[in-house]
């Protein structure tokens, strides 16, 4: 691991804005779980997780947008959560938090009914045979955000891989997933909802090589 990457994990701990996993979760009563609002905000307003978010660049921008929500990115990768935790403290936001850990254990941090909003916004694919069962529309994840969402929660995923996008749909219809929206290149729809505006580094890299960007929104309820 390179030198930057070690300083910003060692770094992490002075953010307020970050927790980070422990190695045995189901061992622990995480206090905030089913009072993240309440606790960690100070605020009853609706929360939003993004998955695999990476740098938090679109975390960030949510957050921005909606300061009546609560967001909350999800990643492994301490470095580049580092990015996100740092550009929320910048900007003074306090409705965004980070968390460090495996999306599988979202239940060990997370209550029933306790999300209203999933963003997943350009995932690892997982194009090797014998890996689609890491993608995060396989039946498992779909599986674990059941666990914490709201009846009606909405699932977004953006992504510029056309295999994804459809391994996604037939996870969604193999699951009795109820898609609710679904464009084949969301810049070539004018009308598209305005969170699809926001565009992270690795979306603005996608569009400079001409790759189409695919969208669908979901809910778990048949």
């Amino acid at each position: 691991m390179g030198r930057k990457k070690l300083w910003r994990l060692a770094e992490l701990d002075d953010f307020d804005n970050l927790i980070q996993f422990t190695d045995q979760p189901e061992q622990e009563d995480f206090r905030l779980r089913g009072s993240w609002a309440k606790d960690h905000f100070m605020n009853d307003n609706p929360i939003t997780l993004e998955l695999a978010c990476g740098k938090g660049d679109y975390t960030v921008a949510l957050a921005e947008k909606h300061p009546d929500r609560n967001f909350i990115g999800i990643d492994m990768k301490g470095p580049r959560l580092w990015s996100g935790c740092f550009a929320a403290q910048e900007r003074g936001l306090t409705n965004v938090a980070f968390l460090r850990i495996e999306i599988l254990n979202l239940a060990h941090y997370f209550a029933e009914g306790e999300i209203s909003e999933i963003w997943i916004t350009f995932p690892d694919p997982f194009l090797k045979n014998g890996s689609s069962n890491k993608r995060l529309t396989a039946t498992r994840y779909l599986d674990a955000y059941k666990q914490i969402t709201k009846a009606e929660a909405a699932i977004h995923l953006k992504t510029d891989s056309a295999p994804l996008f459809e391994f996604s749909l037939r996870s969604l219809r193999d699951n009795r997933c109820t898609v609710e929206e679904k464009i084949d290149d969301i810049h070539d729809d004018e009308e598209r909802h305005e969170d699809l505006y926001i565009k992270t580094n690795y979306e603005k890299k996608h569009l400079a090589d001409n790759r189409i960007i695919k969208y669908v929104r979901f809910s778990l309820a048949e």
